[in-house]
């Protein structure tokens, strides 16, 4: 059994052996970066050395320095730099400045290399001050390439994410005085270990822990099996990424700010109840009621509607929340879904949560999974970052489906009883309908999105086995999804984008040919939903009630933008409307407020009667999809400021419209009364959402 560290200790003494025989020329002195710097160096790693000189001519005889290195067969990546080509390597590349910072001296002149290295790190705290966000970018290119350790199934231990090069990066950071450093060793040591020994079995230098060596690793290291170790690697990953997530937040806050005119003209938009925009930062309010348990919910999934970062500081304030009530409220569970809609941002928002440990408050199960190697081979994923990348996958066609809450939910929570001993599908179905019932879905949609985890392989199995064209693998479809038009769809989605996130040759020409014959061959069997028009019986021209914690506004009329204008000015969000035109309009509009307080009867009453409330805003341009179901138009658009408004405007010939909030999908059906023409229709419906 190999000893790693034992390993690296010969591995030094052979080297600085062979580095002590070398002829330096007068006045220079040898100094090494990367591993041997580190005292890290394995039986296959590289030399980087530096030899430095006084400013002036380079010695004589340079080339011939190295050949006892080459003689021994040792990989060799040397310079030769004055001390001011040492301290400008630091502001031309922020890699090569990590580098240099570890600079240890080996032989020579010692006054000259411990000089160059005051230099260096003289020269890195100015730069750090300058160019931190270059800095930062270097290291998210890096993770784009190399991907995280904790969610990799072949963990890229050097550069990826939470790898041991972020160990050195918190390092710099600290060094730089902007941060300290964060009790990391045992984590460093098995990620150092673990590379070490990497290098052994697979005798040459190597950074991605591939499955075939794993093996042999979590053997030497005492683990049971490949699995444990990723599993241990995974969580050593991810403190040294919270730490370094510290860090940077850290540092941020230290740095001074790049202009005082941006810190005068500092801003807070509210963007709901207690979350704000401050400055480009998602954070609380000034006095925000810590003891709501939906607030964690909602900071978050403003996080993901926007795109911008929370504050760290407002992710620890958050612990403070207590858990939520079951069921949910209907507002919590809205922003739930909310959280998972973003092809762009779900992912780092629920990661985030997790890292603060407020995501598994919501989502209980998913500590088991959390770190989770896959055993299937086709696996390029610990099954916690497949999950949210099929999520992501799933968000892209919100639109293309009529539950986009549920098809996410299913993504989520499709692969999570995977661990158990029995099968994961099975596994999965019971826990996400214990899930749907903790958020207050109906039994319907539980039986729905149950259905739709307990079935998600159904379709690959049939591609394997069946003719796509049988009857067979259409009846075997269509029990499966229990004869339901809405889960057969959601079926198709969830499948396509569970394997396109699995890895490379699994989402085949084969698979999305069958999947497209036997899903299209279901849905023909199948009779197409027909539209139903609401009832509604509003008791007086304008009223609000509440049932159940939902704030109805009931109205008669027929200036619509009135109506609509003074909901917008009280700064509430419509989540579901009914509307029936009989001369004149006849609507409720379920909206949602910034708390009980905001819900005033006779405020509201006094600001439709002043009548000076009409403006509405124009939406962002954004996802939209039409659908015809005879005279009837269903539109599918990301929910948005303004985007109802728009719509309900758009549609003034409608018999009656119904919408309603899905996640973070809004679907409009609206009856249109005869003599109107389609396309004319879609186009002004396409111009008014999504801007084309």
């Amino acid at each position: 059994m190999n000893n790693p560290a034992q390993l690296r200790q010969d591995s030094e003494k052979e080297v600085l052996a062979l580095l002590g025989s070398l002829d330096l020329p007068a006045g220079t002195a040898l100094a090494a970066t990367g591993s041997l710097a580190r005292s890290e160096l394995t039986p296959y790693s590289d030399l980087d050395l530096i030899l430095i000189h006084p400013p002036g001519k380079t010695p004589d005889g340079v080339e011939d320095l190295w050949y006892p290195i080459w003689d021994a067969k040792k990989r060799l990546d040397y310079s030769v730099r004055t001390p001011d080509e040492c301290v400008a390597m630091i502001s031309a590349d922020s890699t090569a400045a990590l580098a240099m910072l570890d600079l240890r001296f080996i032989a020579g002149d010692e006054e000259l290399c411990s000089t160059t290295r005051r230099r260096i790190v003289d020269k890195w705290r100015q730069e750090l001050n300058k160019n931190f966000d270059a800095v930062v970018d270097t290291a998210i290119a890096r993770w784009r390439r190399s991907g995280p350790v904790v969610a990799m199934t072949k963990p890229d231990l050097k550069h990826g994410r939470g790898g041991l090069r972020d160990f050195e990066l918190i390092k710099a950071l600290a060094l730089g005085h902007l941060c300290n450093v964060p009790q990391l060793d045992a984590q460093h040591q098995l990620l150092l270990d673990a590379r070490t020994l990497l290098h052994v079995h697979a005798r040459r230098s190597r950074d991605v822990l591939d499955p075939e060596f794993a093996v042999d690793v979590a053997m030497d290291l005492g683990f049971v099996d490949r699995y444990h170790l990723g599993r241990e690697i995974a969580d050593a990953a991810r403190a040294i990424d919270d730490g370094l997530t510290t860090a940077l937040a850290t540092a941020r806050g230290i740095l001074p700010r790049r202009s005082g005119l941006a810190f005068r003209n500092a801003s807070r938009r509210p963007l709901d109840l207690d979350v704000v925009d401050a400055n480009g930062t998602i954070a609380l309010s000034k006095k925000p009621d810590l003891s709501d348990p939906a607030l964690p919910l909602r900071v978050a999934a403003a996080a993901a509607t926007t795109g911008l970062p929370v504050l760290e500081s407002t992710w620890v304030r958050l612990s403070e929340c207590p858990m939520l009530p079951e069921p949910w409220p209907a507002n919590a569970t809205g922003d739930f879904f909310r959280i998972l809609s973003s092809p762009e941002n779900s992912r780092k928002v629920v990661k985030s949560m997790d890292r603060h440990g407020l995501w598994s408050r919501f989502v209980p199960e998913w500590d088991r999974i959390k770190g989770l190697m896959p055993r299937e081979p086709s696996h390029v994923s610990t099954i916690d970052e497949h999950s949210l990348n099929t999520v992501a996958g799933c968000a892209l066609e919100t639109v293309a489906v009529a539950r986009p809450d549920l098809l996410v939910l299913g993504a989520l929570y499709h692969d999570i009883g995977k661990g158990y001993p029995r099968p994961h599908e099975q596994v999965g179905a019971e826990m996400v309908a214990r899930a749907a019932s903790r958020m207050g879905l109906n039994l319907r949609d539980r039986a729905s999105v149950q259905t739709l985890v307990a079935e998600h392989t159904t379709v690959a199995k049939i591609a394997a086995r069946l003719d796509p064209y049988s009857e067979e693998a259409v009846d075997k479809l269509l029990d499966a999804v229990r004869y339901d038009l809405v889960t057969l769809n959601l079926l198709e989605v969830l499948t396509e984008a569970d394997a396109k996130a699995t890895g490379p040759g699994v989402w085949t020409s084969r698979l999305e040919h069958a999947l497209r014959i036997v899903c299209k061959r279901a849905r023909d069997r199948l009779t197409d939903i027909r539209p139903v028009a609401p009832l509604i019986a509003p008791r007086s021209e304008i009223g609000l009630v509440e049932r159940e914690g939902v704030y109805t506004v009931q109205w008669h009329g027929d200036d619509l933008n009135r109506i609509l204008g003074v909901i917008y000015a009280k700064g509430w969000t419509i989540t579901a409307a009914r509307m029936l035109a009989n001369g004149s309009w006849s609507a409720e509009f379920d909206v949602r407020a910034n708390g009980p307080q905001d819900f005033d009867p006779q405020h509201f009453l006094q600001a439709f009667q002043s009548g000076v409330f009409s403006e509405v805003p124009t939406p962002a341009p954004g996802l939209t999809a039409t659908f015809w179901h005879g005279n009837t138009l269903e539109v599918r658009t990301e929910v948005r400021t303004g985007a109802i408004f728009a719509l309900l405007r758009t549609l003034p010939n409608a018999q009656w419209i119904n919408a309603v909030t899905r996640g973070a999908t809004l679907i409009i059906q609206a009856a249109l009364k005869p003599g109107f023409d389609r396309a004319v229709v879609e186009r002004s419906v396409v111009k008014a959402l999504a801007g084309s």
